[in-house]
């Protein structure tokens, strides 16, 4: 489990698109890792299968690599990285499981002094139902509070301190982020469309 909030950025070594596609990231953390420990790499939670110094590699299922953006990224681009939760830690930012839903399109992009507005557009018009102004979501693994949206785009606020730590700041227009929605929302809606269809 996860929080949103980037402990650091690493950098893309290498993405083997093979049978069993390997990410190497180059990633110089706090907290050691072992063979089998869980790493958030742009908000997709992915096991350690080596280490080596300060390089990192995981194997990535062939869904992971469907719906995230690690395929549109070049060698030496930066990820967003977080280690996941200490069952005493705080939850600065808002649950996030690592198990992402898509990508969503950079809009648009008006970066200011104070915050900095991103516009965001996605395609799975169901995804309207688990964005609520005001609500959370998590995008390349950063908790963010939604400023508006609507059936087909949202936009966010971004501070000058989570712009300069994250490579949201490196976003271009047209590219991917990936996108985990609200988690107690999706449980939630689950929750009471069983119940509705349950027969009583």
């Amino acid at each position: 489990m996860f929080t949103g909030l980037i402990a650091t950025t690493a950098v893309l070594v290498k993405l083997e698109k093979k049978n069993r596609p390997v990410l190497t990231i180059r990633a110089a953390l706090d907290k050691p890792l072992a063979v089998g420990d869980s790493l958030a790499v742009n908000g997709i939670c992915l096991t350690v299968i080596e280490k080596k110094g300060d390089r990192l590699r995981f194997n990535l299922a062939a869904p992971t690599l469907h719906l995230s953006n690690l395929g549109d990224l070049p060698a030496g681009a930066l990820l967003n990285i977080e280690l996941p939760l200490a069952a005493d830690g705080l939850l600065g930012g808002h649950l996030v499981s690592g198990h992402i839903d898509g990508t969503v399109r950079v809009r648009g992009i008006n970066k200011g002094d104070q915050n900095s507005r991103f516009i965001f557009t996605f395609r799975e018009r169901e995804w309207s139902k688990f964005l609520i102004e005001r609500g959370s979501v998590c995008l390349n693994g950063v908790s963010l509070t939604i400023a508006e949206k609507s059936s087909s785009w949202f936009a966010v606020e971004i501070i000058p301190h989570t712009l300069a730590s994250t490579n949201l700041r490196l976003l271009r227009v047209g590219q991917r982020v990936n996108l985990e929605l609200d988690l107690i929302g999706k449980y939630l809606y689950n929750f009471f469309q069983t119940e509705k269809g349950r027969k009583i």
